[in-house]
């Protein structure tokens, strides 16, 4: 069985410094380059080992900082299983400061991975070639030889020789633009902050910009294929936003020295966070801000803020190994949602996140579950944490821990987290500490079992003298499971609210009769009622916020399929929505109806037939069949909602609603 010490290349020898020069050859899909890296010789060798994948590589030569001393390579040895390249020297190369000259080339391959080719059709239906890079996780080793591991931090000074008229974009400012060889320019960048090599990127292409705008002193553009410069607007004004609001949350400036976001037309990926130069899929990036729908300009306000997120937390502060991965994207998609719910109050980007908690929590339900982080060996394994335990359940833990602990408390430890680890890499344990010394909690202690192992609580209640007794035990929709975890609760009693952490079995003091628990309804765990309390909050319902509610609906029918709970319970509680105006508490409920459609018998499915028809014809007869241009968007997606329910669940031929809105 192999081990992550079977892919970590020796430490013998460290980069510090890359001076890379490139030369794409667009047309025949091919690239040559050189290469000086500073290193550090730690102890006496005869050999360097570092990862080359489908480069050819010549001329390797060893030179002391000072001068005083050269090493050519006698042999270049190539493993390609596991993707390295071993230089051999027939001197011993002393401990110091040296540098490692390389030449090589290489081919832009149609894989979308490493330095690839891409190609676009203008309006006139000519076909473009762009070349363009994705490295994450381990694909730099493809456009240069490197230590292409994410501690291994280094500088990077890029050069690219490009023929005249093709825009070259780096992940720092262009210095310069002159003459080169055979009629190219090169153009020359600054140098990088120290970072990983996955982080790295170069893009070269007959592209048009838009900007800079600068924000805070720094220039953010937006480069793109050419004609689409009216699709770029809404990017710039998201961009903008979002460094500022970083930059302020995390009490850091921007670590780069410009920031470009570059709509690729092949991208395997949504996007990627490379410092300064962000390259997306075009359809997550570009859009029409005026014709686009709320769900259109979400979905592209969501990505660069998840991508700009990462500016700080995944470049600046990066991850030791691939076993982190999670906590870069987990953290990534919890800010996004922060940044965008403070761009566009009006969006309710907590209450719409329920979704996504929702489907998290239901693949978490399962006997195959897996937990968000766990051993890596090869950076392939980590491949498996692009998923939704990651996103959707990493960012719901993330909130439901910056709700217990306070959203100031919390946000203190994240700045102090990478203050103190800038420029540096981390693991898990590093970022639990900080958040500790911010809020005087035991938050490791209380984390871990979210992070280490799989699956979630659902959390009990039984009335007890002088308050209510609050259990646990490993929610599943089928079978059982042994584990526990240190639930970080908060609540709300007739008397007053307050926070917990639940273990097995802890108690919750009230005079009055009411508790509901998982307040906010940030927290990812069901809550199990009996049954007179859970009709004593379906009384109160409309007290109750919105994503309360959301949580209270989708707790009942989870329990309901987990054998929990009666599906009556479950009905009582959704009859009476009749009044709600949220369109995601309507189709939580309307998604649990659904499932119960599929399972009833037939004789039974006219009897819900007329409770939808019922329960949805109150609210879509204020609602009518016809828009309004005074209509809200929450508005329009709710009817829509509505009627489509009616019709398909409800089986209404729509004689029951009227054709205009009620006034």
């Amino acid at each position: 069985m192999s081990t992550e010490a079977d892919y970590r290349l020796p430490r013998t020898v460290i980069p510090s410094r890359y001076e890379l020069t490139l030369a794409p050859y667009l047309e025949q899909a091919e690239f040559s380059g050189h290469q000086v890296i500073d290193v550090d010789v730690l102890q006496p060798v005869g050999e360097i080992v570092l990862n080359a994948a489908e480069i050819k590589i010549a001329d390797v030569e060893m030179v002391r900082l000072d001068g005083s001393e050269r090493a050519v390579a006698t042999s270049i040895e190539y493993d390609e299983e596991r993707e390295r390249a071993t230089f051999r020297f027939k001197e011993t190369l002393a401990p110091g400061k040296w540098q490692l000259l390389t030449s090589y080339c290489g081919i832009l391959n149609d894989d979308l991975r490493g330095f690839y080719r891409s190609t676009f059709k203008d309006d006139s239906g000519t076909e473009h070639v762009i070349a363009t890079t994705q490295f994450e996780a381990t694909d730099a080793r493809r456009a240069f030889p490197c230590w292409d591991e994410p501690d291994l931090k280094a500088t990077f000074s890029v050069a690219l020789e490009v023929d005249p008229g093709l825009v070259a974009v780096s992940n720092a400012r262009e210095i310069s633009a002159d003459p080169g060889d055979d009629g190219t320019v090169v153009h020359q960048f600054a140098e990088t902050m120290k970072m990983s090599t996955y982080l790295v990127a170069f893009v070269v292409g007959d592209f048009e910009v838009q900007g800079p705008v600068e924000v805070s002193g720094v220039p953010l553009r937006v480069v793109h294929a050419p004609g689409k410069g009216h699709l770029a607007e809404f990017a710039l004004e998201v961009g903008a936003f979002a460094l500022d609001y970083f930059a302020d949350y995390y009490e850091i400036p921007y670590p780069g020295d410009k920031l470009d976001l570059i709509a690729i037309p092949d991208f395997a990926a949504g996007a990627m966070e490379n410092l300064g130069a962000v390259t997306f899929r075009e359809t997550a990036l570009l859009v029409d801000k005026e014709r686009a729908t709320r769900g259109e300009l979400a979905r592209v306000a969501d990505v660069i803020a998840h991508e700009l997120a990462h500016m700080w937390f995944g470049d600046l502060v990066t991850m030791k190994w691939w076993n982190g991965l999670w906590l870069n994207e987990a953290f990534a998609s919890f800010m996004e949602l922060k940044c965008v719910d403070a761009f566009r109050p009006e969006w309710n980007r907590w209450l719409t996140f329920a979704h996504e908690r929702a489907n998290a929590m239901d693949i978490d339900g399962l006997g195959s579950t897996r937990p968000v982080e766990y051993p890596v060996a090869s950076p392939e394994d980590a491949e498996g944490m692009f998923d939704t335990l990651t996103y959707g359940k990493g960012s719901a833990v993330l909130r439901m821990l910056e709700q217990f602990l306070g959203e100031e408390a919390f946000r203190r430890g994240i700045a102090a987290y990478l203050d103190r680890h800038a420029y540096a890499n981390t693991d898990t344990a590093d970022l639990w500490e900080a958040l500790e010394s911010a809020s005087g909690e035991p938050v490791g202690e209380i984390m871990d079992g979210w992070i280490y192992q799989g699956g979630y609580p659902q959390l009990s209640v039984e009335r007890a003298e002088g308050g209510y007794r609050v259990g646990q035990r490993q929610f599943r929709f089928l079978g059982k499971g042994d584990s526990s975890w240190k639930v970080p609760a908060l609540y709300l009693t007739d008397d007053d609210g307050g926070r917990l952490v639940v273990e097995r079995s802890s108690f919750i003091p009230t005079t009055g009769d009411s508790l509901l628990l998982n307040a906010g309804g940030d927290g990812f765990y069901r809550v199990s009622y009996p049954e007179p309390l859970l009709r004593a909050l379906a009384s109160g319902f409309k007290t109750l916020q919105a994503a309360e509610r959301y949580t209270l609906i989708a707790d009942t029918w989870a329990n309901v399929l987990g054998a929990e709970t009666d599906a009556e319970e479950f009905l009582a509680l959704v009859g009476g929505l009749g009044t709600e105006t949220e369109p995601d508490v309507w189709a939580i409920a309307i998604g649990g109806l659904l499932e119960l459609n599929r399972i009833i018998s037939s004789d039974d499915r006219p009897g819900l037939q007329k409770m939808v028809r019922d329960l949805v014809g109150r609210r879509a007869n204020e609602l009518g069949w016809s828009a309004f241009p005074d209509d809200s968007y929450q508005t329009r997606r709710l009817r829509a909602l509505l009627l489509r329910t009616a019709g398909i669940l409800g089986d209404d031929t729509g004689k029951q609603l009227p054709f205009q809105r009620n006034k």
